[in-house]
């Protein structure tokens, strides 16, 4: 097989070009060591290619990008973010990466990614992702709602403070609902041109949320009276009870309902799964809590963090946690 510094895309026809290109792609037994060589030569030759030559690295770069590591798939990544002229077909397949060391340099800095993918990305991806998004030079107003409906406290702070951040009414209404950093809330707003002051106002009055329906808490009252048991949670969620399975998970995890409703609420699912654990409740569980919380169905990504976040802590360390504080 050719090797990457064999090509030499000054001296042969386009078409030829490309087509040694795909071949070498086809044949590769070690896509990664391809891979590698293949974007060296396009960092080295970027500033003297043809768009029918960036076109070409594009193609093959895209077919070999499948089969390589994640180490070789962040490093190429990095070097696409730095090019001039990105190949387009190549930034898009990297923006999309589960991996998030893949996907955060394009994200954050490639400017030939179009809103199509950063949409598909804000609504499928985590909060990775989305931090990487909500730092983007600039962020249209459809994109900018997605974050800031999905985001965690992180993305969303980020987004707020980003100028170059078209926020709607209905993202900065969305924001105001959401943040609990009502400091970090205010100073977006005061750098945010276009807001009146009532504006800036009403977005910054603490949010009033309703509390439990009363015959949710008196349905968890009887039960914990007769001796509330992991199954009781279980079968309300299996109803759609929330209300009642979110009042027995704090009564079972020794916390404020407030904390565990707002766990429930928040994007990033590190929170519930540490209300579940400190509940002493099974990881299947969790599962049910998630999949019960509101918003698009968890990616994998969300379904592992909440994973790994059950299984860092003993119940005696999650109860610590979400205990009332003072």
């Amino acid at each position: 097989m050719a090797s990457a510094a064999a090509f030499r895309p000054d001296r042969r026809p386009p078409a030829a070009f490309l087509a040694d290109l795909v071949e070498a792609a086809e044949q590769a037994v070690d896509a990664g060591r391809t891979l590698d060589g293949v974007a060296d030569l396009l960092v080295a030759r970027a500033d003297g290619l043809s768009a029918t030559q960036v076109g070409a690295f594009d193609e093959v770069l895209t077919v070999l990008v499948e089969g390589a590591g994640t180490g070789s798939r962040g490093r190429l990544a990095r070097q696409v973010t730095a090019l001039a002229r990105p190949p387009r077909k190549l930034a898009r397949r990297l923006a999309c990466d589960p991996e998030a060391s893949v996907a955060v340099p394009v994200l954050a800095r490639c400017a030939a990614l179009p809103d199509e993918v950063l949409l598909r990305v804000a609504r499928n991806r985590g909060p990775v992702h989305l931090a990487a998004i909500a730092r983007r030079e600039t962020v249209a107003a459809r994109v900018a709602d997605v974050l800031a409906d999905r985001g965690d406290e992180a993305v969303m702070g980020t987004l707020v403070a980003n100028r170059g951040a078209q926020l709607s009414l209905s993202a900065l209404t969305l924001l105001s609902a959401r943040m609990e950093d009502r400091d970090r809330l205010a100073a977006g707003l005061a750098a945010r041109g276009g807001l009146l002051p009532r504006q800036r106002d009403a977005l910054l009055r603490p949010v009033a949320r309703p509390g439990p329906p009363r015959r949710a808490v008196e349905a968890v009252a009887l039960r914990v009276r007769l001796g509330l048991e992991e199954a009781d949670l279980r079968s309300w969620l299996a109803h759609g009870r929330t209300a009642e399975a979110l009042l027995g998970l704090a009564h079972l995890a020794g916390c404020p309902p407030e904390r565990a409703e707002a766990a429930h609420r928040a994007p990033a699912p590190r929170a519930l799964a540490l209300v579940v654990r400190a509940a002493d409740l099974r990881l299947s569980t969790l599962g049910a809590y998630l999949r019960a919380r509101p918003g698009p169905t968890p990616t994998a990504e969300a379904a592992g963090a909440a994973v790994q976040a059950y299984r860092s802590v003993t119940v005696a360390q999650a109860r610590a946690l979400v205990a009332p504080q003072g």
